[in-house]
């Protein structure tokens, strides 16, 4: 731990050596690593001036409000869960909320216009020999390398999930956050609702550079539409604007049946990320019992099929067909979990 002044409201804080913290004062985002000298000392002893402190400070700091409290999260779960085929009905008094959490996670959002103009080259056909029988064909086709000129113009808003991935729940690795409801971030919103500020492990340079690098990837990504390889290329990015957003999600741990499960629900909107859905004993054996009959019967049926010429067609598809149902039946006891869909 090392010990800063806030930049903002002089507060006295002992945080970890990371590149980003949220006062717990004030909500201010500072850059803890610009604040520390070579050695790892603390430089903000002297009195900051304005000059420093737009350094320390990052100005564009927001939060996607959570619009649910802890308990009212719990219920979507369990309303969720219990429309799910398959999952047990009582769990709402069977299962046991071992922990619930509302994190606010971090992620960087760069908007960027992108011009870039190329050169490449790209596959174009030739033809030879015309098809006597079949007038406008050719008896044979090749294709050789031919230049290509042309621009690119997009609009990019790039998300950057700030934090390293071991540290990411999987299931908000690839999870769309809409941030068109920020607002400025307030510490109060946090606090009310017993919440937990999760902070960046990139430093403001840092992300740039990453977001700065995932347009130039998505304009080359344009390009490779139009031509099979780039000779040359030249790229104006224009950044025009970087936020630090916090956005809320509630974690719960339960179990049921002796068994651990978790689930995440977005504070925001109330979607279901993931729940790890409890399977009920009734279903999974009625589930096993009549896919294993579906799928002894298609074998049956399937054998009988080549057997017997008279039945072959019907015999091999609705043989095929029994099997590939059985299996459908088996596979849901194999289920993991469930989500709702992002438009």
């Amino acid at each position: 731990m090392v010990k800063i002044v806030c930049p903002h409201c002089a507060a006295d804080l002992e945080v970890p050596p990371s590149p980003i913290h949220t006062c717990d004062f004030c909500g201010t985002a500072i850059q803890v690593s610009q604040m520390l000298g070579p050695d790892g000392t603390n430089i903000t002893g002297e009195k900051l001036t304005d000059e420093a402190k737009k350094t320390y400070i990052i100005k564009d700091h927001y939060i996607i409000r959570c619009h649910y409290n802890g308990q009212e999260a719990q219920s979507l779960m369990e309303d969720w869960i219990k429309k799910i085929p398959g999952a047990p009905q009582d769990f709402e008094t069977s299962a046991m909320i071992t922990s619930r959490e509302l994190k606010f996670y971090p992620i960087w959002v760069g908007e960027y216009k992108a011009s870039s103009s190329y050169v490449g080259l790209d596959n174009w056909p030739k033809f030879s020999h015309p098809a006597h029988d079949r007038p406008g064909w050719y008896e044979y086709v090749w294709y050789y390398k031919r230049e290509e000129k042309g621009k690119i113009h997009r609009e990019y808003q790039i998300p950057l999930m700030a934090l390293s991935e071991k540290n990411i729940p999987k299931y908000l690795r690839n999870y769309t956050v809409t941030t068109t409801g920020k607002e400025y971030f307030d510490i109060t919103h946090v606090k009310e609702l017993g919440g937990k500020v999760i902070d960046s492990v990139y430093e403001f340079e840092e992300a740039k550079k990453w977001m700065f690098n995932s347009v130039l990837n998505r304009q080359a990504g344009e390009m490779r539409k139009e031509v099979v390889s780039i000779t040359n290329r030249n790229d104006n990015v224009e950044e025009q604007d970087v936020f630090y957003i916090h956005f809320p999600v509630f974690e719960f741990k339960f179990t049921y049946n002796k068994k651990k499960y978790t689930a995440f629900i977005d504070g925001s909107s109330g979607r279901v990320i993931h729940i790890d859905v409890p399977i009920s004993t009734k279903f999974r054996l009625a589930t096993i019992l009549t896919g294993a009959a579906h799928a002894i019967i298609g074998v049956g049926l399937f054998v009988a099929g080549i057997m017997v010429p008279a039945i072959t067609f019907f015999g091999v598809s609705a043989g095929v067909g029994l099997f590939g149902t059985g299996m459908i039946f088996l596979s849901m006891n194999f289920r993991k979990g469930a989500q709702e869909k992002q438009t």
